[in-house]
């Protein structure tokens, strides 16, 4: 591994100015009481099942609306019109979603329009598709984004505020979930205006909603395991902006990171990219190791347990660093210490007996005699010169 640090999240405020619309697919961010999703209504609650080749996570805020997109204008034959022969609805079949995207853009009633657009993301899978086609939406929900900026200040971002931007990140959440929508979103680069969000250290409730919220889009986005989403990411702060939010904010917040994290190290170049130098292999191991030691045996870790030990697993695959993790990772997770926390979850106990299986197994691998005899006739014939470094991955491109 070579010794090349992660990029610093920086003045991310600053660096954000020109992007536009885009899409993705999966992490619900909701409000307020959820039928089957298996979020918790009310307040914040991480669902979905996510293993090494995970599936979702659903994030529950305080208020709650759906995504938004530029184009040009509404057109109803196209992207509404009457319901198909099995029975699928679509969005512009209701009434009230026109008249919504009409007073999202023009109306009065821009704030009322994003909560009841939000109330109606469920209802219709072709409502990402009318809010990205429809003209001036986008623009208009990046406005809302864009103007709480110089809010981003302890006393100076009230609740009304922070539940208006929530309600607004959730309809961009609705276009990245969205498979006609998703690439378009990237291409626009819109995901790098919520790294403001992200980039913030304050505790209070106001800004865990917001970093929740924006955390959800991402999340969306990374869900289905596109390899195009993960070679964008990279090519931004996201990694060390998750790990700041994994090690600082709320249990909610702190388990979307990880599992946005994960889905990174899923990617075969996200593997290589965290794996190619020391400081950003480190800088993960290192913010995995305090989450382990954060946790206790009485406590239930919820889901963070869970996608701790598939982020080992995953790092481990990685043959450099299945070398180091035999000396960092955790103790906690060598001895019996959760045992009785994952007696109920099969598939962590599988992942975690998997990844001991193969630090051990590395580490007692036994040397045949030629390959002894091989590696003696090596030493003798050409002695490695002193403090020779080992070879290293090759340094992805700067970013």
């Amino acid at each position: 591994m070579q010794s090349t640090m992660f990029m610093p999240a920086g003045n991310v405020v600053n660096s954000v100015g020109g992007p536009a619309m885009g899409g993705g697919a999966g992490l619900d961010v909701v409000h307020g009481n959820v039928g089957n999703s298996g979020t918790v209504s009310g307040g914040a609650a991480v669902t979905g099942t996510s293993a090494a080749g995970g599936s979702g996570v659903g994030v529950v805020p305080g208020v709650g609306a759906v995504g938004a997109a530029p184009g040009v204008g509404i057109a109803p034959n196209s992207v509404g019109g009457n319901p198909s022969g099995n029975g699928e609805t679509h969005a512009l079949d209701d009434p009230n979603v026109y008249h919504w995207i009409c007073q999202l853009t023009y109306g009065p009633q821009k704030e009322q329009a994003m909560l009841e657009l939000g109330r109606k993301r469920e209802q219709f899978d072709d409502l990402a598709m009318v809010i990205w086609s429809s003209f001036g939406v986008m623009t208009s929900l990046l406005n809302e984004i864009i103007s709480v900026y110089p809010m981003l200040q302890p006393n100076l971002l009230s609740n009304q505020l922070s539940n208006r931007v929530c309600n607004a990140l959730v309809l961009l959440q609705c276009v990245a979930s969205h498979p006609e929508t998703k690439h378009l979103f990237l291409q626009a680069h819109i995901p790098l205006f919520l790294f403001p969000f992200l980039n913030t250290t304050s505790r209070q409730r106001t800004f865990e909603y917001l970093r929740l919220t924006s955390l959800g889009v991402i999340g969306a986005l990374v869900k289905n395991d596109s390899h195009e989403v993960i070679s964008f990411l990279l090519r931004t702060d996201i990694i060390p902006l998750c790990l700041r939010i994994m090690e600082t904010s709320s249990e909610l917040s702190k388990t979307v990171a990880i599992f946005i994290l994960q889905k990174i190290l899923l990617d075969d170049v996200g593997l290589q990219y965290i794996c190619a130098t020391l400081e950003r292999f480190y800088a993960v191991t290192n913010v995995l190791k305090n989450m382990v030691d954060q946790l206790t045996s009485q406590t239930p870790p919820g889901r963070l347990l869970k996608h701790i030990i598939r982020c080992y697993l995953r790092l481990s695959d990685n043959l450099e660093a299945r070398r180091l993790l035999k000396i960092v990772l955790p103790e906690r997770l060598r001895d019996n210490t959760f045992t009785e926390v994952l007696k109920d979850d099969v598939g962590s106990k599988r992942c975690l007996a998997q990844l001991l299986l193969t630090l051990n197994e590395d580490q007692q691998m036994p040397i045949s005699t030629a390959q002894q005899q091989q590696q003696q006739q090596q030493q003798q014939m050409q002695p490695l010169p002193q403090g020779k470094a080992p070879q290293s991955y090759p340094q992805p491109p700067r970013m």
